[in-house]
């Protein structure tokens, strides 16, 4: 009988594992899979890295690496295309990718692209200078305008505050063409400007409670705009985005509960990843909330129970798999 390599290296791990007890025997084998996440100094890699690392742990060798990526927009167009098999993205733009014909995607979509997991949430915050209406949006229409910063173009709050706009007639363009002022910027820019009263609502998509959205509410006696019923129905039904509730007291001087949206972080694949790495990638996130919590401050607001909500595209088998086991649906 010949023995190729292969057979002999399988051989030789069979027999290692044997010798150092029952936990080695329990691991396996598995093809490489990257994990492009973003870049490297940002908190998408330590993210993706420590979930690497978990699901290494239960195999012979690594079957998982993680590799910085272009982010939100480009690592669905990375995964879809067979440049890396799981990715990390934001749901908008992932429902988006998936669907493809449209403005950010324009050609045929990536229908193999399928959901893991959900992490670390962003809501969307609106906040208004005490001197200025709280319906000022709706007020729009009959020829009210408003200094408005909305971030960086191809960010994330660029893209939230702009389909939020459309909901009360206006894009970019329009509400400029009628006098008002459309900032774009860094955010901690924007936070200057609306504590110098160069913009009247700051805006970001950000973790509830964070240290710049208490410093622009306290600048100017801030309050946070609720989104009407309406334009967060069209944002999670058309963009993919997540119904979510700032509660009261989260923030000085808030009585109210304030309905606004989340901005799902999502981990992506393919539906021909294989079953069992897609559902130990599920658990390695969802029984290590400790470990998640070093990796990335956020997840200490973040419950694991929450991986299988606002997932925008179709399941992953593997990941169906872990959540029928603890009785998520």
């Amino acid at each position: 009988m010949i023995i190729t390599r292969t057979k002999m290296g399988a051989a030789i791990l069979a027999v290692a594992a044997s010798l150092a007890g029952p936990a080695a025997a329990q691991q396996d084998t598995h093809d490489i899979a990257t994990f492009i996440s973003g870049g490297p100094t940002g908190t998408w890699y330590p993210t993706a890295a420590m979930i690497s690392d978990i699901v290494n742990e239960s195999y012979v060798g690594q079957p998982m690496t993680t590799v910085p990526g272009k982010g939100a927009v480009g690592n669905p167009l990375a995964v879809g295309s067979g440049g890396a098999q799981f990715g990390l993205s934001y749901g908008p733009f992932l429902k988006l990718a998936y669907e493809g014909g449209n403005e950010v995607y324009e050609g045929d979509g990536f229908d193999n692209l399928r959901a893991v997991a959900n992490l670390v949430p962003n809501t969307v915050h609106l906040v208004i200078a005490e001197d200025v209406d709280m319906d000022i949006l709706d007020k729009l229409k009959d020829g009210a305008t408003v200094r408005i910063g909305v971030g960086q173009k191809g960010s994330s709050n660029f893209f939230a505050q702009e389909k939020i706009l459309m909901e009360y007639g206006f894009d970019y363009e329009q509400l400029e063409a009628q006098g008002s002022a459309v900032v774009q910027g860094a955010q901690q820019g924007l936070a200057d400007a609306f504590a110098n009263r160069q913009i009247d609502i700051y805006t970001n998509t950000v973790g509830t409670n964070s240290a710049d959205m208490q410093q622009a509410i306290a600048a100017r006696n801030g309050r946070l705009m609720p989104l009407p019923e309406n334009v967060r129905a069209t944002l999670v039904e058309k963009w993919g985005y997540v119904p979510s509730v700032i509660p009261a007291g989260t923030y000085d001087g808030q009585e109210a509960d304030i309905p606004t949206v989340n901005l799902a972080t999502v981990i992506l694949t393919t539906a021909d990843m294989d079953d069992e790495i897609v559902y130990r990638v599920v658990k390695a996130l969802a029984e290590n909330h400790d470990r998640m919590t070093e990796a990335y401050s956020g997840f200490g607001r973040w419950s694991p129970e929450e991986v299988h909500v606002g997932l925008p595209i179709p399941l992953h088998p593997g990941a169906e798999r872990y959540f029928k086991e603890r009785g998520w649906k």
